[in-house]
């Protein structure tokens, strides 16, 4: 087999790679523009987008955008010019988002936002503004939190209410008796 083939098929292979995270993140992908990340900081990135289930993906533009032809991104060619990296998430889409919008937020201060390029959400193109608002929500276990709070509400007031009842009885019988001695 050639070189040329052998070049050929692995860009092939990159390519529905790529397509396959797109599906595995269910229609989730941001773009950022990695220029000017050390590798030793960047890694320390991908290990914590792994502990939140995502992926940072590096690739040759042309890839990357063969890849998305089939999504909202064919009309958006920008986001595949410069320095290009993925970021896949395969279950918390916030908190992996989150992840990435702090670090670039650390590393380049106030620049950060110049930094993301956009991406898709439910396979529907989001601007850079939309990725920094998903980001700013709470994630999923703060909502799972917030929810079990709201749902206990209740049952604690309940509760509360209950016991106030026998407490205030044997309060007012002690009242009673101390009166009557």
């Amino acid at each position: 087999m050639s070189e040329v083939r052998k070049s050929l098929l692995k860009k092939q292979e990159l390519v529905a790679s790529y397509k396959e995270k797109l599906e595995k993140s269910q229609g989730f992908v941001v773009f950022f523009n990695f220029q000017g990340i050390d590798a030793l900081p960047f890694s320390e990135l991908r290990a914590k987008v792994r502990a939140t289930k995502g992926e940072i993906v590096v690739g040759r533009n042309t890839l990357l955008y063969r890849a998305f032809e089939q999504t909202p991104l064919v009309d958006h060619r920008d986001l595949f010019v410069g320095p290009s990296a993925a970021l896949f998430a395969y279950e918390d889409v916030v908190s992996t988002t989150k992840t990435l919008v702090e670090f670039l937020k650390e590393t380049f201060d106030k620049d950060y936002k110049e930094k993301i390029k956009g991406g898709l959400l439910n396979n529907k193109f989001i601007t850079p503004e939309d990725v920094i608002a998903l980001a700013e929500l709470p994630s999923r276990e703060e909502l799972i939190a917030k929810l079990m709070g709201v749902l206990m509400a209740p049952v604690t007031q309940l509760a509360m209410t209950l016991k106030a009842v026998p407490q205030k009885l044997v309060m007012t019988l002690k009242a009673i008796e101390e009166q009557k001695s």
